[in-house]
């Protein structure tokens, strides 16, 4: 192919998805893209062109002479780079899974930078013209002039979407192939995990929520990302599209009242003392009396547990690029027979007695074999059903953990009546009288068995420590 003739744009589009691997006189890597996560990358023989198709920009990327007959790109940049900014965190967790840290020059908080494998001392403060590095990557597309790249920063993407953003950081580097394999993994392992808990015979209920004081507002988080978060880890719940008046604390106390599971993300200020705050942001005065599940049992949650040594939350840096974890977390707190062996990275229980939370160290994170470029394979399984913790106790051991009963007629995992807290589906309209009370006992006898497996799980060691999906301590 010749350097000087430009591509129309259907051949790009037929560019953008051949073969998995094409090189050309650059060495540059095709890479597939899986999950329609708002960019793809157009390959040619000395160039490539990034399009950010949300921002309706394109980037364009090359390794000797910039190309001059190109129609719509907007920014050129040669590659590999070999100095980095960031205005976003999940760039820097980028770079750590791709191992290219040391690539990190600029920040616009180093401070707030929580990758211990950082010497932030050498980190400079962006100055908003993108001076002493190469590329700016920012949540906004103009923030550094021509130096900014834009990667996403809120919610609408679903976990793989977010993930799978690896691909066009590496692309700067040139390093698809790499990003390629460890993304793959990812997948499989959030893939699998996700269809393990498809078999559970009874789905807990949990939420994701936030509280906002400027305005004040009191949220049903439906968002993609922790909306596919909850239901790949077994969860359901009966709002799809939150609350129709999110000012009405009322409303949101009777919506989320069926919940055996919270998870918040308010930014929570008062530390030492954030579940009484977080009590009082949700109008609830007198929690451990209101007959609800979760209050009763204190199954609220949170997502900034793995922090800096300044309290910053680790979660934005790092939770973003590795889904497959944070679900494997979500599904210790929700079934926590299915995997004995997990440890909790980033969910906290703000319920807990204490609010201690882990720092980043050397004794959790090797900077030498960083578990963030380290995929643990699954194993497919159809014989997990959800465990009791109750049952538990007295079992042998078994990872299977024992086999919960259901709470509803027909095992109908997605019905608004299932749930740990004891929820009792309708009556038997016509039933024999014997029959009708032999069922209201089953039932009775079910809600003893979860109301004790929610109190075992309030006692086992998950213990207290805390989010904002972006919260920091200054």
């Amino acid at each position: 192919m010749r350097s000087d003739i430009a591509i129309p744009a259907a051949l790009a589009t037929l560019l953008c998805c051949g073969p998995h691997i094409v090189l050309g006189a650059c060495n540059f890597a095709k890479t597939t893209i899986n999950t329609s996560p708002g960019f793809n990358i157009v390959v040619s023989d000395n160039y490539k062109i990034l399009n950010d198709t949300t921002a309706n920009i394109a980037y364009g990327l090359y390794c000797d002479s910039q190309p001059t007959n190109i129609d719509g790109v907007e920014r050129w940049f040669k590659v590999p780079v070999d100095s980095v900014g960031t205005r976003i965190p999940i760039a820097s967790g980028f770079l750590e899974a791709l191992g290219q840290r040391a690539k990190l020059a600029a920040a616009d908080y180093p401070a707030n930078l929580t990758n211990i494998c950082i010497d932030k001392s050498k980190v400079k403060t962006l100055d908003g013209s993108g001076t002493g590095v190469n590329v700016v990557f920012s949540n906004n597309a103009s923030s550094d002039g021509s130096k900014s790249v834009r990667l996403p920063s809120n919610d609408s993407l679903t976990p793989l979407q977010r993930a799978e953003w690896i691909k066009f950081v590496a692309a700067f580097f040139n390093l698809e192939e790499q990003a390629s394999k460890l993304f793959d993994s990812i997948s499989a392992a959030y893939t699998c995990h996700q269809g393990n808990m498809q078999y559970l015979k009874s789905a807990p209920h949990a939420y994701w929520v936030e509280y906002t004081d400027s305005p004040t507002t009191y949220q049903i988080i439906t968002s993609a990302y922790q909306k596919n978060l909850l239901a790949s880890a077994g969860a359901t719940n009966t709002s799809t599209d939150g609350l129709v008046d999110n000012t009405n604390v009322a409303a949101f106390q009777a919506a989320v009242k069926d919940a055996d599971f919270v998870f918040d993300q308010t930014q929570l200020k008062k530390y030492g003392q954030r579940i009484t705050e977080w009590y009082s942001d949700f109008g609830y005065k007198d929690p451990q009396n209101q007959g609800v599940s979760f209050l009763t049992q204190r199954n609220i949650w949170r997502m900034d547990k793995y922090t800096s040594t300044t309290g910053v939350s680790n979660y934005p840096e790092f939770a973003y690029v590795r889904p497959d974890l944070v679900l494997q977390d979500l599904i210790s707190v929700l079934e926590p027979t299915y995997n004995k062996t997990h440890v909790l990275r980033w969910l906290f229980r703000l319920g807990g007695t204490t609010e201690d939370t882990t720092e980043i160290s050397s004794s959790n994170y090797d900077c030498a074999k960083p578990w963030m470029s380290v995929v643990d394979k699954c194993t497919a399984r159809k014989d997990f059903h959800g465990g009791d913790v109750d049952e538990e106790a007295s079992s042998s051991g078994s990872n299977n953990g024992d086999k919960e009963d259901n709470d509803n007629e027909g095992g109908n995992h997605g019905s608004s009546n299932s749930g740990r807290a004891g929820k009792i589906a309708g009556g038997v309209i016509g039933a024999l009288a014997v029959v009708g009370l032999a069922i209201v006992a089953t039932h009775y006898y079910n809600r003893h068995k979860r109301r004790a497996r929610a109190r075992a799980l309030s006692e086992t060691a998950f213990g207290g420590e805390s989010i904002g999906l972006h919260s920091t301590r200054r």
